[in-house]
């Protein structure tokens, strides 16, 4: 019997989006995803439509700077829908960019991996969570909201939008959290999903909870991609544990707001989520470029658990700011 050993390196495929304000902090992402994927290639895709020269210049040099990493900036090309999304669920238009990843972006990539562009680091392996089996559902994510069945938690289907009471409320609030999820690109395509069934949806929830300036209708894309995509979702790992806890591909710093003890598992996701970012907080010497100005949150501000964390986007900001600097990048 013989035994063939592959030399082909992992592919994986990321993708973010944002706007001009969080484009900086994004090449902390990119440096940590370059160092703690070394092993792979990675196809990196932005989406964005408001975005400085300067800065996609500057991301671009990093990328290129990266023996592992392919940047992909993709322009996209219509706004104006997501701006009708984010008036009714808050946050910038460039959340809700996903939306439309399956129609931007290349037919050849089937699966690919989302990260919050600012706010998350990659600190470890990802496979299992990348190759993790859609079992032909739109998304795989980590959940952070289930409802209880016969005294055990079971995720929310598609028919709990109708009770507007016990369930609607809960989903809007969001049954997964959108730092990082999976994406089934192939499954969205050949269902035909387009950008105005969201704003569809959109009008509708808002019809339903009388959504006003003030009260939005849903969290953010995080609400609506949830009624979007409720019981067509696979949550990651939730036959083994089924709780809100387990969550090594999105670990979110809220953890630490109930528990006293760091998780069983080692995060390979980070996401700074239900904390300060990191961007705010004031380090010892601290790399400039990559801090609001000034820095209004001090480490001691933080709770058991999460400093580590903070230190350690220290540490890559100040990697990143190096090689930028080496580049003669300002």
């Amino acid at each position: 019997m013989n035994t063939v050993f592959s030399n082909t390196p992992p592919r994986y495929h990321i993708l973010t989006s944002c706007d001009d304000n969080l484009a900086p902090y994004l090449a902390v992402n990119l440096m940590t995803i370059s160092r703690n994927l070394s092993a792979a290639q990675i196809d990196f895709y932005l989406l964005y439509s408001d975005i400085s020269t300067k800065h996609l210049e500057t991301l671009h040099a990093l990328c290129e700077s990266f023996p592992n990493l392919t940047f992909h900036p993709v322009p996209v090309p219509d706004p104006e829908p997501f701006l009708l999304l984010a008036k009714y669920g808050g946050w910038a238009k460039e959340a809700y960019y996903s939306a439309c990843a399956h129609l931007l972006l290349p037919e050849t990539v089937s699966r690919i991996l989302y990260l919050d562009a600012g706010d998350t680091m990659v600190v470890g392996d990802i496979s299992p969570y990348y190759h993790y089996d859609f079992q032909d559902n739109a998304l795989i994510a980590t959940g952070i909201s289930y409802k209880l069945e016969a005294n055990r938690l079971a995720p929310y289907q598609a028919d709990d939008l109708g009770d507007w009471e016990n369930c609607l409320p809960y989903i809007l609030r969001g049954i997964f959290n959108t730092g990082s999820y999976m994406i089934n690109l192939e499954k969205l395509r050949q269902n035909g999903l387009t950008l105005d069934e969201f704003c569809v949806l959109a009008e509708e929830v808002n019809r339903i909870v009388g959504g006003n300036g003030e009260k939005k209708a849903y969290w953010g894309d995080q609400g609506l991609f949830s009624a979007a995509f409720v019981g067509n979702v696979r949550y990651y790992d939730f036959d083994r544990f089924p709780d809100i806890w387990h969550m090594p591909y999105n670990f979110c710093l809220w953890y630490f707001d109930r528990m006293q003890k760091k998780p069983d598992y080692d995060p390979a996701i980070v996401h700074f989520a239900g904390a300060p970012k990191p961007w705010t907080v004031s380090y010892p010497f601290p790399a400039k470029r990559f801090l609001a100005s000034p820095a209004s949150r001090s480490l001691k501000e933080l709770k058991f658990g999460q400093a580590e964390y903070y230190y350690l986007w220290h540490e890559y900001s100040l990697m990143t700011d190096q090689a930028l600097s080496q580049m003669g990048i300002d």
